[in-house]
């Protein structure tokens, strides 16, 4: 059993220590946007938190993917567990360009949060620029 338990241990680490896993992302620059994409099948919407935080200029995808159990309700054997259940937490950092977090989206579709982080429109004002004679 202490081997069964190893095993789990080893292919299910967030599970078995409590700890949060993470999830995969793609991080994509367009010409007036950030996209971020991750893979979080099997979260319901409701359970999905998203946080913009200006101090690390990054967005913090959080939630919990609850373990299902098998369909007949009844388990004769566990050959493979690839799956991870639980809390997760992901921070994606930005590239060092402005955003608008005012108007950052987001939608969730077929197991995928797309997260649209508009680019700061940067408005250049000439300005005249007073010196003195030395």
């Amino acid at each position: 059993m202490s081997r069964f338990a190893d095993e789990m241990n080893r292919t299910r680490p967030a599970i078995a220590s409590g700890r949060t896993w993470e999830p995969r992302v793609d991080l994509i620059e367009e010409e007036h946007r950030f996209l971020i994409k991750a893979e979080i099948a099997g979260v319901r919407g409701e359970e999905i938190q998203l946080l913009y935080m200006p101090e690390r200029h990054s967005i913090l995808i959080k939630g919990n993917r609850p373990e299902e159990d098998p369909v007949d309700g009844c388990r004769t054997g566990i050959h493979q567990l690839e799956i991870f259940y639980g809390d997760f937490s992901r921070e994606v950092r930005l590239p060092d360009i402005s955003v608008d977090a005012s108007n950052i989206r987001a939608t969730y579709r077929n197991g995928f949060l797309l997260v649209m982080i508009p680019k700061q429109d940067r408005v250049v004002v000439a300005r005249t620029v007073r010196f003195r004679k030395i």
